[in-house]
């Protein structure tokens, strides 16, 4: 058994007591509702009819009053139902018709805008053409300026390289020229050695007032020894001061063997020994031999200064031969303690080496004598050569007196030399 068929309707209809009517809208509905109401109230006495127009949306109301609804609507006279249908109808079609305006009104407007999305579209495509082009343009025109600076570069290090070597020329050739003063300085050192006195004294000059402090210093000596003009004690202080305030320490120690000396101003110990000082903790050597001689001399008495032996040897173990003079004599003398002479060798025959005649006459006596060294004529006789050489007298005295062999003479030599130890 089948149940009841149901009628197929077009969409926008339903069926209704088997026929298809076009299906009721909110307009519609809202309508019929108004018209419900005007029954009732003519019903109730009220001489005032409703609007069957209905504006707004919702359709709760249809669901919960759909009962009572069709009870009133049926309660209508015939003739008033058909025209209360047709009317309803009629601003349903109305409602229909300012609907579609609207849509196609929304529909023209939603077409304008796609056309003014495709036309952004194709600025934007033109846009961004334009964009790449210029970025290709911009590619190559980089490309050029990179190989352009490339080559400007190289050009450069080029012209730098042949500046830097026609410089390096310059300096060499002439240092003061090139305002190269330290270098000035040392071209003038090297004609004071040849004995090129006057071009020494232009060279300093210009290298001392250019402002290196070594070469003020070296001035200093010139002056200090007459080398070339008259030996003036006040000026060769004056550029020891200039070259040992301008970081000389060279110049400090010249300045300090001054006022050690009383050179060009009063003796004065304590100045020396500032200056020494200050030289040997910058490591220069004659500024620790020179304050080791004084310590060694009793000269000066500082706690605070290190031993004597102490500051000899290192300034022996640098660049100052005097010292290993010096510090050799303490030793050989036992003056720290026990005799060593056989250190004290040592620290003659470097000072011998290094053209210090009074130590090579000391080397001499000790090989001759046997004092901590072997006895050996030959090498007596050789040191007191070199020292007789360096215009050492007491050198040139033994090597007479050796060439002699005159046993009495030395015996009497050796004695001399044992009491003087």
């Amino acid at each position: 058994m089948t149940g009841p068929s149901v009628m197929s309707c077009p969409r926008g209809q339903q069926s209704h007591d088997g026929q298809c009517v076009p299906t009721p809208t909110l307009v519609f509905e809202r309508c019929m509702e108004s018209f419900r109401k005007t029954r009732v109230e003519r019903e109730q006495g009220v001489g005032t009819a409703v609007a069957a127009q209905v504006q707004g949306q919702g359709g709760t109301f249809q669901r919960e009053r759909s009962h009572s609804e069709q009870a009133e609507y049926d309660g209508l006279p015939p003739e008033l139902m058909g025209e209360a249908i047709g009317e309803c109808r009629r601003q349903e079609e109305q409602q229909r018709g300012l609907e579609l305006e609207r849509a196609w009104a929304a529909a023209d407007e939603a077409k304008q805008e796609v056309r003014a999305a495709e036309r952004r579209r194709d600025q934007a495509e033109d846009e961004l053409r334009r964009v790449a082009e210029r970025a290709e343009r911009d590619t190559d025109a980089s490309e050029r300026i990179a190989a352009d600076l490339e080559q400007t570069r190289e050009a450069l290090a080029a012209a730098e390289a042949a500046l830097e070597e026609q410089r390096t020329l310059l300096v060499e050739q002439h240092p003061c020229t090139a305002r190269a003063w330290d270098r000035c300085g040392e071209q003038a050192l090297e004609a004071k050695r040849q004995g090129e006195y006057v071009r020494a004294h232009a060279l300093y000059r210009e290298a001392c007032e250019g402002g290196s402090a070594e070469a003020c210093g070296n001035w200093g000596v010139m002056f200090e020894h007459g080398l070339g003009v008259l030996v003036d004690a006040d000026e060769s202080r004056r550029l020891y001061e200039r070259g040992c305030d301008g970081g000389s320490v060279h110049a400090c120690v010249n300045l300090g063997f001054s006022y050690e000396q009383g050179r060009g101003a009063p003796r004065d110990l304590d100045r020396a020994v500032t200056l020494h000082r200050r030289a040997c903790d910058a490591g220069d050597s004659r500024g620790c031999g020179r304050l080791g001689r004084l310590v060694s001399s009793g000269a000066v008495d500082d706690a605070t200064l290190p031993p004597a032996i102490e500051l000899l040897g290192r300034a022996c173990d640098g660049d100052y031969p005097q010292a290993c003079l010096w510090a050799g004599e303490r030793e050989l003398e036992g003056r720290d303690g026990d005799r060593q002479p056989g250190r004290a060798a040592r620290r003659f025959r470097r000072a011998c080496e290094h053209d210090v005649p009074e130590a090579c006459v000391t080397l001499g006596r000790m090989y001759e004598l046997g004092d901590g060294l072997p006895t050996s004529h030959a090498e007596a006789i050789a040191n007191y050569q070199r020292a007789c050489q360096a215009d050492e007298p007491r050198g040139c005295a033994a090597v007479e007196r050796m060439s002699r062999g005159g046993e009495r003479e030395r015996n009497v030599e050796r004695s001399a030399v044992v009491s003087a130890y």
